[in-house]
């Protein structure tokens, strides 16, 4: 009934997430290579071979380029558009995302995306910036987390158990990223999210009935 995770992202939006990964690899190894500060969008454009109009028309920011989560873009339009995009209630969703996640965690978390979310982690634990800008990142993407599911639930954006339940996936996720960190990356970050989204969803269930 329901088009596999990558059938459902249109090429447009892969191309923009494969322009988007390019760029940060390069920003990433950069700061890596020279520290944050000392590495001005400029020199990112320059070296990635784009303008510095287009490292802030797709980022927005300095700090983006760090937080940036090639995952969230396609986990919204696989919401989107499973199902066709017609109603449904939350049961079928969770139906959904619970036979989804292991073909989303195979198919996003490559050794490239693990390699570049630790250096990402990195970053996150210790320039203050980049920390303050990620709760911003956060509470921005649970809105759209938000605006989504009740479009396809036929709630109220501001419905209390959907905005728990939004907030117990978002910040669920952060912190299996920062548990990972704290645990010096030990295990696989696949590991670390099957366990994570297993223990998430079952939340949600409790939440939404």
């Amino acid at each position: 009934m329901f088009p596999s995770a990558m059938e459902s992202v249109s090429l447009w939006e892969r191309r923009k997430v494969e322009a988007m990964s390019r760029i940060q690899r390069v920003a990433l190894d950069l700061f890596d290579e020279h520290g944050y500060r000392d590495v001005t969008v400029e020199r990112v454009a320059g070296a990635a071979g784009v303008s510095p109009s287009s490292i802030y028309r797709y980022f927005g920011t300095k700090e983006m380029l760090v937080l940036y989560d090639e995952a969230d873009p396609q986990i919204l339009e696989v919401l989107r558009t499973a199902g066709g995009g017609a109603t449904a209630t939350p049961a079928e969703l969770l139906a959904v995302a619970r036979s989804l996640a292991p073909v989303l965690i195979t198919a996003i978390i490559t050794p490239e995306v693990e390699r570049r979310t630790r250096m990402r982690m990195q970053h996150v634990l210790t320039i203050p910036e980049v920390r303050d800008r990620q709760v911003r990142q956060m509470r921005e993407l649970e809105e759209q987390f938000r605006v989504l599911i009740a479009e396809r639930t036929g709630r109220d954006t501001n419905d209390l158990p959907l905005r728990i339940a939004v907030a117990t996936v978002i910040w669920g996720c952060t912190g299996a990223l920062d548990h990972w960190a704290a645990t010096d990356f030990a295990v696989p970050m696949q590991a670390v999210y099957t366990a994570a989204l297993e223990s998430i969803l079952s939340a949600v269930e409790a939440v939404l009935g």
